[in-house]
């Protein structure tokens, strides 16, 4: 039998208190800075849980398509996040950390910016969609990006209520119903449609190169990527590389949500096998430090697997972060 129970966190934040729930099993569950009102804590005091800890493989077989050039984008979200199994086990716990910990960002730190004008960058965000639900009624522009034109056609289906567009419907119900407490259909409708109107476009990403955004000029007031930088770099370096380029496409006092893995050297496809730099909290945090944020909100989370469920290894850990651009 599969045992759940629900952690509740607290984390003050000064004049409000950054609360989430997720209902999950054998969470362990790691937090760093968790007070606004006072000065960050000093990274060089802060613990890394992956140090000693070897990377881990998420295949032992397959090969690599380092390029993304036979990426499935419909293979990788029904792998990912499928659209009609949302409340089996595995794909559950995954999905509704991940969407909490974005409801709860906005929930809490909205009031920091012009929400009517406040303009929204998915950076990199690959096919999903899901992971803008909770910013839509908390932004005035939102835009999509990233490097692969297949990946952007998914969202861009979706936006236009294309037939064979990709099932979203089970997450925005859970972040509408469930986390928002709204009832109804109605509700959910309503929620889609709000993000089909301030959805400005699917963005060219090139991350690699200076101009990363060849199609757009401005910066952005809140950018959130989700497991995503440390899977296409190759290095400590090129990890900060990337962030920097974050960095200077927010505007000042603009907002970074960042969600990664650490520990995972590679993730899969099918057969295909993508590369992962294994990254460590404190070389996140450092980096976020150096390059000129403030980090107001950390959380790191090993979800374990019940026997019988299959998970490549306990020693993946999933991490948040909220950063602004100091």
């Amino acid at each position: 039998m599969l045992s759940t129970k629900l952690l509740q966190l607290n984390f003050s934040l000064g004049r409000r208190m950054f609360q989430s729930s997720c209902q999950s099993r054998g969470h362990l569950i790691l937090r760093l800075k968790p007070h606004r009102h006072l000065s960050p804590v000093t990274i060089r005091r802060a613990v890394s849980p992956l140090g000693g800890v070897s990377s881990v493989r998420y295949s032992s077989s397959g090969k690599y398509d380092k390029s993304y050039k036979q990426f499935d984008p419909r293979a990788f979200m029904e792998m990912r996040c499928p659209g009609t199994e949302f409340e089996t086990v595995d794909k559950r716990i995954q999905s509704q950390w991940k969407l909490t910990k974005l409801h709860d960002f906005y929930k809490d730190f909205h009031m920091e910016w012009d929400t009517a004008n406040a303009k929204f960058l998915e950076f990199a965000a690959g096919p999903y969609l899901h992971t803008l639900i909770s910013a839509a009624p908390h932004v005035g522009e939102i835009y999509h990006s990233d490097y692969l034109p297949a990946c952007r056609d998914e969202v861009l289906m979706w936006m236009r209520k294309d037939p064979n567009a990709y099932n979203w419907d089970p997450y925005f119900k859970y972040v509408v119903n469930t986390l928002e407490g709204q009832d109804g259909e109605d509700a959910v409708l309503k929620r889609q449609e709000v993000l089909r109107s301030k959805f400005k476009g699917s963005l060219y990403l090139d991350m690699k190169s200076d101009n990363m955004l060849p199609d757009h000029n401005g910066k952005f007031d809140v950018i959130f990527s989700g497991y995503c930088i440390e899977y296409l770099s190759s290095s400590l370096e090129e990890y900060k590389t990337f962030i920097k380029k974050v960095y200077s496409l927010l505007n000042p006092n603009g907002y970074f949500v960042m969600l990664a893995s650490m520990g995972a050297t590679e993730y899969y496809v099918d057969d295909l096998i993508y590369p992962c730099y294994p990254l460590r909290i404190n070389e996140v945090l450092t980096t976020l430090e150096e390059i000129g944020f403030t980090t107001w909100f950390s959380e790191i989370v090993r979800i374990k697997r019940e026997e019988g469920i299959e998970y490549p290894s306990d020693q993946v850990w999933n991490s948040c972060y909220v950063a602004q651009k100091s």
